[in-house]
């Protein structure tokens, strides 16, 4: 698993390698709506996806896995929370994941 952070930002770019490729995320909050987006873009900022909302406890890409230029692993936030606010991820309330797709078939597995 990887682990990281979003920065202490209304909008930001945070380049990441996963799966040894490199993306840009886009982590946004909107304010009116009280909710982060993500986005995710090539190396030099074309889209792949825009504006997914990020909620608790469901992977972020689930419905974009099968896209050959996403990771294939699954994006989520680790989180008791309900809803996440604009300062939880850097209170340490919440935080952004990056399950490999084999850990991730590991855990489904050992599920059945």
């Amino acid at each position: 698993m990887v682990y990281f952070t979003p920065p202490d930002k209304n909008d930001s770019f945070t380049r990441i390698i996963l799966d040894g490729d490199e993306y840009l995320f886009r982590f946004s909050y909107n304010y009116e709506g009280e909710f982060w987006t993500l986005g995710i873009y090539q190396s030099e900022e074309a889209p792949i996806v825009a504006g997914i909302k990020i909620t608790p406890c469901f992977p972020v890409n689930w419905y974009f896995r099968q896209y050959i230029k996403l990771p294939k692993g699954v994006l989520g936030v680790m989180t008791q929370l309900d809803k996440i606010g604009r300062n939880d991820f850097i209170d340490g309330n919440a935080q952004f994941v990056y399950v490999t797709y084999d850990e991730f078939n590991e855990f489904v597995r050992s599920n059945e």
